[in-house]
């Protein structure tokens, strides 16, 4: 075997042992769920708006019952009334989401067959923004909300 074959042979094994070992140390990791930086579990009301396509208040509980690190899980239950007919409706679902930077919440709601995006500022136990909403068929709803802690 000449002397560069050599060479390129240790290089490959090397590498194969360097990428068994990140494999293996991967697969060693815990899936508990880790420690919440968050500290969102709870209750908290939830109002909002949504401004297309009707006008439409939002009112409810968001419930996070599950954190882990900067991700959380829960689910929000609104009620919401048509400003024109006075129609109501209730919508419900699962939500997941998690902290995007300092102060910043980012979840989807599944309400209905339209997921729904929430971007948000929190401060204190307050937390404000925006959401967008897109249905199979195409169309959207936008709107803004605001979720205050329950007081314990």
């Amino acid at each position: 075997m000449t002397a560069p074959t050599a060479r390129r042979q240790r290089k490959v094994a090397v590498l194969l042992t360097l990428s068994g070992c990140a494999l293996l140390s991967a697969c060693l990791k815990s899936t508990e769920p880790q420690p919440s930086l968050l500290q969102l579990n709870g209750s908290w009301n939830y109002t909002g708006v949504q401004t297309s396509p009707v006008h439409e208040t939002l009112t409810g509980t968001l419930t996070i019952s599950r954190e882990s690190g900067t991700s959380f899980q829960g689910r929000l239950d609104l009620v919401g009334v048509n400003s024109q007919t006075g129609q109501s409706r209730v919508l419900g679902g699962l939500v997941s989401g998690s902290e995007s930077g300092t102060d910043v919440i980012d979840f989807d709601a599944d309400l209905e067959a339209t997921p729904r995006r929430h971007v948000g500022q929190i401060v204190a136990d307050t937390a404000t923004g925006t959401w967008v909403g897109a249905s199979a068929d195409g169309s959207m709803s936008s709107g803004t909300f605001r979720v205050e802690r329950e007081t314990r």
